[in-house]
């Protein structure tokens, strides 16, 4: 029988290394390929000087790279589970992460947003957890340093500030004073950020950056066939994901289930605005980090589907054939 959900429903020691094992897979063509940075002219200064470290060593870069990915597929698991998302004792996170953020064909490892993914998901983590407290001060400061941290590596991080303002009002704190608190926190590492740059870095260089990230900002469509195809499936898998949630979630996961959900469901719409923003367009991986988040609580869900199963199957089959096709001079 087919049990692949059925396994990735516990989490011991053989999930773990099979999550792991898998991504090794997905992530040898790019240590082949030799293909961790991305270089282009909406870069952030941090990330170029990163660029510039990795240079005597690059099988190095990926190998750091490697960590940072293999960090975020556990952390995502924990953000799911810790907020009873998804059974507490499930793997599906890792799982739909790993295959989510390795199924572009030629994508980048160290592509922007895998540096800031790590501060994405503490921000998101620390979102849930402001709704569980009476004090929710502290959170709402961390949340500003987290998105503020993750903009350095990933200028489209900013427009999380938005997702955090929308976020504070579904939760019922609409006062100003809530609204200014992570605003002021980004602001306070962006400001200790230019204070370096001016003492000890290319400050020039820092404002030139920041200026031409917006005056370059715009959407593009530009999509191949095949690349149109993959996301137009993924976001029908993405509605399916919601149906499935919203008519079969069980009343023991908390009654502010909705409410993360909600939260999710707009930082979806943003990753999804963000996703048309700046070139490559595959390469903006917050999109497909929203649909794994979406897809692990549908499995999670699932009891009993043969279907849910033979797609999961297929769906991995056809990841590792895209990542692997590269290599042999094919591109589809």
């Amino acid at each position: 029988s087919i049990v692949m959900l059925k396994f990735f429903k516990h989490s011991y020691l053989s999930q773990h290394i099979v999550i792991v094992l898998m991504a090794i897979i997905l992530w040898l063509p790019t240590f082949i390929t030799r293909s961790a940075f991305f270089i282009g002219e909406n870069n952030t200064p941090l990330y170029n000087i990163i660029i510039s470290l990795s240079e005597f060593s690059p099988f190095l870069a990926d190998l750091i790279v490697f960590a940072v990915f293999i960090l975020c597929v556990f952390l995502f698991n924990s953000v799911l589970s810790a907020n009873r998302l998804v059974n507490k004792y499930s793997t599906f996170g890792a799982l739909t992460f790993v295959l989510m953020m390795c199924c572009v064909s030629d994508l980048r490892s160290c592509y922007p947003f895998m540096l800031s993914c790590p501060f994405i998901l503490m921000a998101m983590h620390t979102l849930f957890l402001i709704y569980q407290t009476d004090n929710p001060e502290n959170y709402m400061m961390n949340v500003g340093y987290f998105i503020a941290i993750a903009s350095l590596f990933y200028y489209p991080s900013i427009f999380l500030m938005i997702w955090v303002f929308i976020s504070f009002i579904i939760f019922g704190y609409r006062k100003l004073r809530y609204l200014l608190i992570p605003f002021v926190a980004f602001m306070i590492i962006n400001f200790i950020v230019i204070g370096l740059f001016f003492l000890i870095g290319d400050f020039n260089a820092l404002i030139e950056s920041y200026l031409t990230f917006f005056k370059n900002m715009s959407l593009s469509f530009e999509l191949s066939l095949i690349n149109t195809i993959f996301l137009s499936i993924l976001t029908i898998l993405f509605f399916i994901s919601l149906l499935i949630i919203f008519g079969n979630r069980n009343s023991d996961y908390g009654s502010n289930f909705r409410k993360r959900v909600g939260v999710s469901i707009v930082l979806t719409i943003i990753s999804s605005v963000i996703f048309f923003m700046q070139k490559p367009l595959m390469s903006n991986l917050l999109i497909f980090m929203m649909f794994a988040f979406f897809y692990a609580i549908a499995l999670s869900d699932i009891k009993k589907s043969r279907i849910a199963n033979i797609m999961m199957i297929v769906m991995t089959l056809m990841i590792i054939v895209n990542r692997y096709l590269p290599i042999f001079g094919i591109m589809i």
